[in-house]
């Protein structure tokens, strides 16, 4: 095959984003989270780094502990350049993002017997093999311990630490970013879902829907576990509908946190996050989750903010006449939408006709909605 397009160059100064909060303008562009250029930018001097996916498998299988950021030795990590030679030779494999996010068990080390590395590590080599059909080398791994300065930092450190978490977010909303969920803790630890940086990051992983095996809960994986399809099969999450900001504020003022200006931060990250995949979106699919009359009411809670979505795909899903009349009451608010794909729910003929009700205030045509809006599958 022909070799993709070059990428652009990397300057010195990476341009900043908006200011944390800021709506999204018609003539802002959103910040991109489908390609390499935002993934390289925020790598770009050496604020963050990628652990070799090989040196992570070593050390997790030899019984190690990660060592912080300072202490790693320079060639466990990805270097920019390198990073972008693979990825635009056709020749080479394409590294393949994964971020970890788990919950630290110490304030001085967030794994300090290795729970967490024995746990993940032994996976890294089935993982590689079905995603990149090559070896641990080709992953990049951020994990934040190992990849961001930590205590004691030097003043330049203190400074890489502070800008690289202003776009912490990244790593687990974008697209091309595999994310590991580490759920499981020692019976005497603070459980993951009480803590505020997991809280962002799992939900950064969710926020636009679920790819298969983008997104996986290691805390679901049975014990003895024989072949990546089980891993897949058993980890998958259940998906949580997106919170409006405020909610999310709300959600993460009970959470836990070692610092508790972070708070503030998570908040900030959140509202940017949603405002560019969600409130930017102009195609958003929810397809084949699983979703039920609940989860559509949840999510038809948030989409009149997505102003500017023009296609919205929930097919292959469980959503019966509860799903459909709530979002029959949202969807008038959606004044761009044009297409909405419903096939393969669990939808009556009256549920039906409040949906298609909806044409009177969409531009998109009828013959549009009717093929759209397909007849409902028979109850098992």
């Amino acid at each position: 095959p022909p070799p993709p397009p070059p990428l652009p160059a990397l300057e010195s100064e990476v341009t900043s984003a908006p200011s944390w909060g800021e709506q999204v303008s018609e003539e802002q562009d959103p910040v991109n989270y489908r390609d390499w250029d935002p993934l390289l930018a925020a790598l770009a001097g050496a604020d963050t780094a990628l652990l070799r996916g090989s040196w992570v498998e070593r050390l997790g299988l030899s019984g190690g502990v990660l060592p912080r950021r300072q202490d790693i030795p320079p060639e466990a990590f990805w270097g920019v350049a390198e990073l972008i030679r693979d990825i635009e030779d056709y020749r080479r494999t394409t590294p393949q993002v994964l971020a970890i996010s788990y919950s630290w068990l110490s304030q001085d080390h967030p794994d300090p017997e290795g729970f967490h590395l024995r746990r993940f590590a032994p996976l890294l080599r089935h993982f590689a093999h079905q995603r990149c059909h090559s070896g641990t080398e080709s992953l990049a791994i951020f994990m934040d311990w190992c990849s961001l300065h930590q205590r004691p930092r030097s003043p330049s450190e203190a400074a890489a630490f502070d800008r690289a978490r202003q776009r912490a977010e990244i790593w687990f909303a974008h697209e091309l970013a595999e994310v590991w969920l580490l759920t499981a803790v020692p019976p005497d630890a603070m459980p993951y879902e009480d803590r505020g940086w997991p809280a962002l990051e799992s939900s950064a992983a969710m926020m636009s829907g679920l790819r298969t095996g983008s997104v996986l809960d290691l805390g679901l994986l049975r014990p003895g576990w024989s072949s990546w399809g089980q891993v897949l099969k058993d980890c998958r999450p259940a998906w949580k509908a997106p919170l409006a900001p405020d909610r999310f504020a709300a959600l993460i003022a009970r959470k836990n946190f070692t610092v508790a200006a972070d708070r503030g931060l998570i908040d900030d990250l959140y509202r940017q996050l949603f405002d560019y995949v969600l409130a930017s979106a102009e195609r958003l699919s929810f397809e084949g989750l699983g979703l039920s009359d609940q989860d559509a009411a949840a999510l038809a809670s948030v989409l009149p903010m997505c102003g500017r979505l023009q296609e919205l795909d929930m097919a292959g899903n469980e959503l019966g006449s509860q799903g459909a009349r709530a979002l029959a009451e949202a969807l008038p608010r959606c004044r761009a939408l044009d297409a909405l794909t419903l096939a393969g729910n669990r939808l009556d003929e009256r549920s039906l006709r409040e949906l298609r009700r909806t044409r009177a205030w969409t531009p998109g045509s009828r013959g549009a909605w009717d093929r759209l809006l397909c007849p409902p599958t028979p109850r098992r």
